[in-house]
């Protein structure tokens, strides 16, 4: 049996006794992985300090674990326990911090696998959550959205479709819905993209889970040129539907111009749990976020619809705070308020920027010219905090996405083909001009030089890249 003068040899149990149990676990939060795991020797008291206070998983989740969304629910797939991670033991929290450690080490290594999907149609629109891939492909005379497994790359037989001959043009997802945004020529009228065509334009918001349609929102007559992603877009996330349209003047304008508009609805998701085991319904509302008193819910510039479609407003991304959009001339970022519509900032962007990406309070572009360059800017106070020369010599720079740690580009030429991989975290240690030295490159396969598209999807596991009638999957998350 053990003495008194035993348990105040003993540091941890004597904390416990005196009251002050929130001390022991200070302390075992201060070790390191074998000194836990040594820890857990010690006694049986110890060990059962350490399962109380969880510690392993406070351990692993220091570690940034949990900044890469779904890798708990999704890749590293424990095999008990609610996604929250409350019942897991500690097997299991070692066996989510291995994979995660392995992810890490095919990014910063350029290490992964690419698989090509072929497919009959070509895809004009795309979108991932978690768990699928989604396009939308114009099959024997119909417009159909398919569904595709992530893991496994095989279509699914749940399909969507638009009534009548709309056309997606646009899609996001997250994990619960899609939302798809499409067109279709006034009357019998054809799309012709190079002509200003007249269309009507709706946004459709789908449960993925049942199919069920949610929400149905008529915008509106609009005008069609250029590239479909530049003309239409719709997002999704943060708790927001965000839409970007070039919207029809009435009366027509003299001068033959259009004005970009932007619309926001909140998202609102209950999840009420059902009557039988493992089951839930989610009730989910779409409503418009209405502007503050006076505000203008776009900044109202008119484009002149004779320019290329590279030079009118395009929406480049938002979160809960803030939407960003990207001007050509002069070149700058406009920052819109997601809660009262105001335009609050406008950030200088130097040159003009082909690619830009917003994420989580940070700005990335790519410039075009001789010397080409990367910018990072941060959206709260407009500084530019970095920008990285690239060593070659190219037309432009196509910016492929941000993953929790990493920024991936690759050139705007199919002649050069490598996928860079750069360090977030390094790109921002300080605000000099730099040739910043990369992690790795990947060779970008390419079917049809001819068809080259920058058309590209990335998260923390997998980086998606469509052309025409194929999509290539370049997959970093090792195999559990």
């Amino acid at each position: 049996m053990e003495t008194e003068v035993d348990m105040e040899r003993d540091i941890l149990c004597l904390l416990k006794v005196k009251g002050t149990p929130h001390l022991t676990e200070k302390i075992l939060n201060l070790l390191d992985a074998r000194s836990l795991a040594n820890a857990e020797l010690v006694c049986t008291q110890w060990r059962s300090f350490i399962a109380d206070e969880r510690c392993w998983k406070k351990f692993l989740l220091s570690k940034e674990v949990t900044s890469i969304p779904n890798i708990i629910s999704y890749w590293a797939k424990p095999k008990s326990g609610e996604e929250s991670g409350e019942h897991y033991c500690k097997s299991e929290w070692l066996r989510i911090f291995r994979f995660y450690q392995k992810l890490e080490a095919n990014w910063r290594t350029g290490s992964c696998g690419a698989k090509t999907v072929r497919i009959i149609n070509e895809v004009i629109c795309f979108s991932m959550n978690a768990t699928k891939i989604f396009t939308a492909e114009y099959d024997k005379n119909k417009f159909l959205i398919k569904t595709w497994n992530r893991n496994l790359l095989y279509c699914e037989e749940q399909t969507f479709q638009d009534e009548g001959q709309w056309q997606s043009v646009s899609m996001d997802c997250d994990n619960d819905i899609l939302v798809t945004a499409s067109i279709k020529g006034v009357g019998d009228s054809f799309i012709d993209p190079n002509a200003n065509s007249l269309v009507n334009y709706n946004i459709i918001v789908r449960e993925i889970k049942t199919g069920k349609e949610i929400k149905n929102i008529v915008v509106g007559p609009s005008r069609y040129f250029g590239q479909y992603e530049t003309a239409f877009k719709v997002r999704v996330g943060h708790g927001l539907l965000i839409s970007h349209h070039h919207q029809l003047q009435s009366p027509p304008s003299s001068d033959n111009v259009v004005k970009s508009r932007l619309d926001v609805w909140q998202v609102t998701k209950i999840r009420e749990e059902g009557t039988k085991e493992g089951t839930n319904n989610l009730y989910i509302e779409v409503k418009p976020v209405e502007p503050a008193d006076g505000a203008v819910p776009f900044p109202n510039v008119l484009i002149s619809t004779s320019q290329q479609s590279s030079t009118h407003p395009i929406f480049i991304g938002h979160d809960k705070t803030y939407i960003v959009v990207h001007y050509n001339n002069p070149p700058r970022f406009e920052v819109v308020s997601t809660s009262s519509l105001n335009l609050t900032r406008t950030i200088d962007a130097f040159d003009y920027c082909p690619s830009a990406k917003f994420k989580d309070g940070l700005i990335v572009s790519g410039s075009t010219g001789t010397s080409a360059m990367i910018r990072l800017w941060d959206v709260e106070t407009g500084s530019c905090l970095r920008e990285i020369r690239e060593p070659w010599i190219c037309s432009d720079i196509k910016l492929v996405g941000l993953t929790a740690n990493y920024l991936v580009t690759v050139p705007g030429h199919p002649d050069n083909r490598e996928m860079k991989i750069r360090d977030l975290s390094s790109a921002m240690a300080n605000s000099q001009t730099s040739d910043l030295t990369f992690l790795a490159t990947r060779e970008v396969l390419i079917a049809d030089p001819d068809s080259w598209l920058d058309r590209f999807i990335v998260d923390d596991f997998q980086l998606v890249n469509f052309q025409q009638k194929q999509f290539v999957v370049y997959s970093f998350a090792p195999e559990v």
